[in-house]
C-alpha cells in the first residue's frame, strides 16, 4: 500500500495543530487590536469633548487654572492619538552590492485618529496661542522676579 501523495493528501497531526493554532492567534490578536482601537477611539474623544468644554469656559472667562487643565488635556489627547495613530516598523537587508541597508516606515494604522486630531488642531490655533503667550508673559514675569 503505497502512502497517498498530493494536494488532497491527508496531513500529519502535528501540521494541522500548529495551523489551527497559528490561526486562533491570529484571530485572538485581530480581535484584541480591534478592541483595543475602540477603546482609544472612545478615550480620544472623551477628551476631546472636554477640550471643548474647557475652551468654552475659558472663552467665557481667562482663570489661570482653567488654562493649566487645558493645557494638561491638550497634551494628554495629542499624546494618545499620536501614540496609537501611526506605527513605525524598521527593515533590515543587503542591497544589490551586498551593502547593510535599514528601511523605515511610519504607517497610518488609524485615519479616524488621525482626522480627529487634524480636526482639533484647526480648530484649536487660536486658543494654543494664546496659551503660549500666556506662557511667556509668565516667563518673563518669573525672570523680573528672580
Amino acid at each position: 500500500m503505497r502512502p497517498i501523495q498530493g494536494p488532497n493528501a491527508p496531513k500529519p497531526p502535528a501540521i494541522v495543530n500548529q495551523n489551527k493554532e497559528l490561526t486562533l492567534k491570529n484571530t485572538f490578536l485581530e480581535k484584541f487590536d480591534k478592541i483595543k482601537s475602540d477603546e482609544v477611539k472612545k478615550h480620544a474623544q472623551k477628551l476631546y469633548d472636554k477640550i471643548v468644554e474647557k475652551s468654552e469656559k475659558i472663552g467665557d472667562r481667562l482663570y489661570l487654572q482653567d488654562l493649566t487643565e487645558y493645557k494638561k488635556l491638550v497634551k494628554e489627547f495629542l499624546n494618545v492619538v499620536v501614540t496609537n495613530s501611526h506605527v513605525f516598523s524598521k527593515d533590515n537587508f543587503l542591497d544589490r552590492r551586498g551593502r547593510h541597508r535599514v528601511f523605515s516606515q511610519v504607517k497610518q494604522v488609524d485615519k479616524a485618529l488621525a482626522d480627529l486630531t487634524h480636526d482639533f488642531l484647526k480648530q484649536e490655533v487660536d486658543r494654543i496661542s494664546i496659551l503660549k503667550k500666556l506662557d511667556d508673559i509668565r516667563g518673563m514675569l518669573l525672570d523680573m522676579f528672580m
